[in-house]
């Protein structure tokens, strides 16, 4: 077996039957139950859920198994996408919630993500805690048997919300025709409820959740030709597609033309502060400047976090933002929401659409652009050496070394430079208005760094 995988911020995944085995699930979910019930010093109840991946309902089985008999009482959500259980552990306050998925990771992959009471994927210092009761096997306090009860109603629930705080009228008028995306897994669940409330005509692709991916999950451009092709060929208003968990989207034109993932919280960012003029927008340090022109346009604050989900929800949290999110297709609305919520970004731009009485297209035509690149590059140095050559050099920059170092410039260009956790590499990733601007900067910061 390849070596075990620890336990991180965004969960723990690995491949099933070798770094991922009904032993390994049965011990972390009883690690978070004792931290749990450690921290929280109740009779627990958890909800239970999964992204429709074929090992997942093992998975499940093996965790209800080993909870129930620790005294936990169990809500059997079943297949979930990761937004609604975290909208339905903030509503119905439960203690906790695991969720079994591996994300975007391919199909041979699957995972466990652990949400807290407070609706939040655990921190580093918890998720830190859990891996020492998980390597040290700590056993929980049995307190009695644990009932599970199945909850079939969560789903419409998260939808009923959505609708509450949209204009669904002015979407039903516009008799939308939609193509999406749906990957056979857990949007399956949801997508049919929240076009039925919105009146759209809905032009399904891979809408069974049974986990058997018809391409590579990641809503990556080469990987969406066939929604792009079957919008295009429907006569589709506009087009969307998930991953298997459901908490990112991407937005296809009625040309069939993939749009970046970059505008999705672009396009959120603009439906929610044309709306609430002066709110303030959190995204993190690598996505794009777009965001914060909108907010400057209509009079909004825009402040940046470090990389990662987490922190762009304590962000938000912090700073009472009304939106935020981060540039891989990721909207979170706290008003719907604290988490990436695909369906609740699905509500916002067709509402955008339906308001302008305008195509998708027309509106990012209407958006501020800017050319995005994203390379890595060996770690050459210690990332303190290569901050300070980069430094030196760009003198005339605006420094941030919030999370590695970014660099901004007066005409909006921008790179940032995060040492990766994994490798030997500096990830890239920068912005200009124009594309030669990019190349420019990028060349100069590998020639400086290859020094």
């Amino acid at each position: 077996m390849a070596q075990q995988p620890k336990l991180t911020v965004s969960g723990y995944r690995g491949i099933w039957g070798e770094t991922l085995t009904a032993e390994i699930a049965q011990r972390y979910a009883s690690a978070f139950a004792c931290f749990v019930q450690e921290t929280r010093n109740t009779h627990p109840t958890f909800l239970i859920a999964r992204d429709g991946r074929e090992s997942g309902l093992e998975i499940k089985h093996a965790i209800i198994e080993t909870l129930s008999s620790l005294g936990i009482q169990i809500i059997d959500g079943d297949i979930l996408p990761t937004p609604t259980v975290l909208f339905a552990v903030r509503t119905h306050e439960y203690d906790g919630a695991i969720i079994i998925t591996a994300s975007h990771n391919p199909i041979e992959y699957n995972g466990l993500k652990f949400v807290t009471h407070k609706a939040l994927f655990t921190s580093e210092n918890e998720v830190a805690d859990i891996q020492k009761r998980y390597d040290t096997n700590e056993d929980t306090k049995v307190l009695e048997k644990g009932t599970v009860t199945e909850n079939t109603t969560l789903g419409k629930e998260h939808i009923t919300k959505i609708i509450s705080h949209i204009d669904s009228e002015k979407i039903r008028a516009r008799k939308f025709k939609v193509a999406v995306d749906m990957i056979n897994a857990s949007a399956c669940v949801l997508d049919p409820l929240l076009f039925e409330a919105l009146g759209v005509e809905l032009i399904p692709l891979n809408n069974i959740p049974n986990g058997k991916f018809a391409h590579k999950p990641e809503p990556l451009r080469e990987n969406l030709t066939d929604i792009a092709r079957l919008v295009k060929e429907s006569g589709a208003d506009i087009g969307f597609a998930q991953d298997p968990d459901a908490d990112r989207l991407v937005v296809i034109d009625r040309y069939g033309e993939i749009i970046s993932e970059e505008y999705t919280l672009a396009l959120g960012v603009e439906a929610v502060l044309s709306k609430h003029q002066g709110g303030t927008v959190v995204i993190n340090m690598s996505t794009s400047q777009m965001n914060a022109d909108i907010a400057e346009k209509y009079n909004g604050t825009c402040v940046r976090t470090k990389v990662g989900e987490a922190n762009v929800v304590l962000g938000i949290m912090e700073h009472s933002a009304i939106i935020g999110g981060e540039g891989g297709g990721g909207i979170i609305y706290p008003t719907i929401n604290t988490a990436r919520d695909s369906f609740t970004s699905i509500a916002l731009i067709l509402a955008l659409c339906a308001e302008r009485e305008a195509y998708i297209d027309e509106i990012i035509s209407s958006l501020p652009h800017y050319e995005m690149r994203k390379d890595k590059i060996p770690q050459t140095g210690t990332p303190d050496v290569m901050y300070r050559n980069m430094k030196e050099y760009f003198k005339n920059s605006k420094v941030n070394e919030l999370d590695g170092l970014r660099l901004d410039f007066s005409d909006k260009s921008w790179i940032h430079l995060r040492p990766s956790n994994t490798e030997p590499i500096i990830r890239l990733i920068g912005e200009a208005q124009t594309k030669e601007r990019i190349d420019t900067l990028f060349e100069e910061t590998k020639k400086l760094l290859a020094l």
